[in-house]
């Protein structure tokens, strides 16, 4: 387990930890305030003395272990929540950098196919949606963002060169086209088109649709019986 400073995320988030009765596996108590977590010591805020003292985690009741445990997780959480706020909506062109984020983040890839130079849908869609800022504050918290251009006919011949998987596993026979697929790679949806009256809040709607649903699996193919004459 990775130490984390409880002093320091109080300082980032002002969230208080309130002094609490402590009971180790001999049944004596202490009333001290948790202050922060390193491998397997959990140090504590005496509130007698205000001293500071270690206690070894495995050596307390099973209650204040599950308290450690659950704190620790929602220091996660805000922890997360804080670097997602600091995350910029931008449009990355490299996948290594686009998985590394999305892993790191735990963020849906939006993959766009798109032609900006020539397709006026394409130049619609970046318009009315993917420049808004109701998108952007979106994406920011909950995609990350992959750019496929193709505006150059050797633009799509060095892509599908570069990316013949994600050319195979995601094709695109118009544009603009989106693919929604998981840190993990799978496909969750695809959005083909742009319609003029779509707006940021109809593309996150749809969007929300596809992280919410649940896989399907491919139908596994198998040999057709031949009937019987």
């Amino acid at each position: 387990m990775r130490e984390i400073s409880i002093a320091a995320l109080l300082f980032c988030f002002a969230v208080g930890v309130q002094a609490r009765v402590w009971t180790n596996a001999e049944g004596k108590t202490v009333e001290a305030e948790l202050q922060r977590v390193k491998d397997d010591i959990v140090f504590l805020k005496i509130a007698r003395t205000r001293k500071i003292h270690p206690f070894e985690i495995d050596k307390l009741s099973e209650a204040d272990q599950e308290y450690i445990a659950q704190h620790l997780r929602n220091m996660e959480e805000r922890l997360k929540a804080q670097r997602l706020k600091e995350r910029s909506s931008r449009w990355l062109t490299d996948y290594e950098k686009v998985q590394a984020e999305a892993k790191e983040y735990d963020l849906p890839i939006l993959l766009l196919y798109t032609a900006p130079a020539w397709c006026g849908y394409c130049v619609i869609l970046e318009d009315n949606i993917l420049n808004k800022s109701e998108f952007r504050d979106y994406a920011k918290g909950n995609l990350v963002l992959f750019m496929a251009d193709f505006s150059k006919k050797s633009d799509g011949e060095h892509w599908a060169k570069k990316y013949p998987e994600l050319k195979k596993g995601f094709p695109c026979s118009g544009y603009p086209c989106a693919f929604l697929i998981s840190p993990d790679g799978k496909n969750l949806g695809r959005i083909g088109g742009c319609d003029k009256e779509w707006t940021p809040e109809v593309y996150i709607e749809k969007l929300e649709g596809f992280r919410n649903a649940p896989l399907r699996e491919s139908p596994k193919k198998g040999k057709k019986k031949r009937k019987k004459k």
